[in-house]
């Protein structure tokens, strides 16, 4: 196999060795191949597209957990999965996480560090599997992270697309005994990532990542979630309004008014987003859950400052990982808007009314849509 860029690689300096966790990962993926075809009704095409033998990089679409667990047990090699830890996983998923094992990565900074293990294992003709959009929080409209590429060019190692359907919610129905039907399309071998001449390395990576989701969406039905999003046109509005103790309007200072409403309202109108704080982080955000129904601006400040308090030290590549650079700032921004009015509000004893305004085209239904109600989080299971 090949190392680009790296001729003086020493094979006995692996940071990670291929295979390990042999007692805890054989008995996970004996116990999945003994009840995923009892819980579910599984549907597998393309076996014959399974190479003997790595190196390879194993990708697919990601809206559930059931990928991952698909992706684990029912591939025929031992695969080292890069996972993410910048937010906390949900304590049933953390267990499983550390007994089988992974390559932790914080997602929205270059983790080097992750990546050369993840290297490793390739270079030790290991399989490592990866989802390209590096996330769940926009089914439909995410584009690819270029890890892919880069694991791909400094390997050589071809990479095989994988097509999952039927995932979201499956985990639940099959405790509820209603056995949901789960699909797994294997695709054919993309080669490995060679840069041509005089292109750019940057701009290769973003084409050849989006070659790579390109093939997982074309494994998937055209109606799937992961490919298919059922609006356009979406954009945001907040109306905002002040009132004394007597319901009487009161002006907002300029100094204390939301700016950057359209982006704080988009937040508001993301359930996965706000999920990570309330169920990944703990922390008691319930009245921006259903800030309409939320008067007192003292529901508001506590929240905003613990999520502030984690934007600054802990993770401030939170909503740029996934929004990119410019919207991330506005709503962070915007947060930081909210916060300052509650503050005032608060300290002259005034009421809050704000109302997130979603509006969007529904292509299904041939209509638009004004959507002012916060819905809730579909669970990834």
């Amino acid at each position: 196999m090949t190392d680009n860029n790296n001729n003086n690689f020493n094979p006995t300096e692996y940071r990670i060795k291929y295979p390990r966790k042999l007692f805890a990962r054989g008995f996970a993926r004996t116990l999945g191949r003994a009840i995923l075809p009892i819980a579910f009704s599984l549907n597998i095409r393309g076996k014959e597209h399974f190479p003997k033998r790595g190196p390879l990089l194993v990708v697919g679409n990601h809206t559930a957990i059931m990928e991952t667990v698909m992706l684990y047990t029912l591939t025929p090699w031992q695969i080292e999965m890069l996972g993410s830890i910048d937010i906390p996983h949900e304590r049933l998923t953390d267990l499983i996480s550390r007994f089988i094992g992974y390559i932790p990565i914080r997602r929205g900074r270059m983790e080097r560090e992750s990546m050369e293990q993840a290297l490793d294992v390739l270079r030790q003709d290991g399989v490592v599997g990866i989802f390209p959009e590096g996330g769940i929080w926009e089914a439909g409209g995410m584009s690819a992270q270029p890890g892919v590429s880069w694991l791909s060019f400094r390997s050589g190692a071809p990479v095989l697309p994988i097509g999952f359907s039927g995932t979201i919610g499956a985990l639940g129905k099959a405790i509820n005994l209603k056995r949901p039907k789960l699909t797994m399309n294997i695709g054919k071998l993309i080669p490995a990532a060679l840069l041509p001449k005089r292109k750019p390395r940057k701009q290769f990576f973003v084409e050849y990542a989006t070659q790579v989701l390109t093939a997982i969406r074309s494994l998937l039905p055209q109606n799937d979630p992961s490919i298919r999003t059922t609006i356009r046109n979406e954009h945001f509005e907040l109306n905002v309004t002040a009132k004394d103790q007597n319901e009487q309007i009161v002006n907002i200072p300029n100094e204390f008014a939301i700016k950057h409403d359209a982006a704080l309202a988009k937040i508001l109108h993301r359930p996965g987003i706000l999920k990570i704080f309330k169920k990944n982080l703990k922390m008691p955000i319930e009245s921006l859950q259903s800030i309409s129904e939320y008067h007192d601006p003292k529901n508001f400040i506590t929240p905003l400052k613990q999520i502030m308090e984690y934007l600054n030290s802990d993770n401030p590549y939170l909503f740029s990982y996934r929004f990119g650079p410019k919207q991330g700032e506005e709503m962070e921004n915007g947060l930081i808007e909210l916060l300052n009015l509650s503050e005032w509000a608060n300290k002259n004893n005034y009421l809050l009314d704000i109302t997130p305004i979603r509006y969007y085209y529904d292509i299904e239904k041939e209509e638009e849509v004004k959507q002012t109600d916060q819905r809730e989080f579909e669970h990834w299971m």
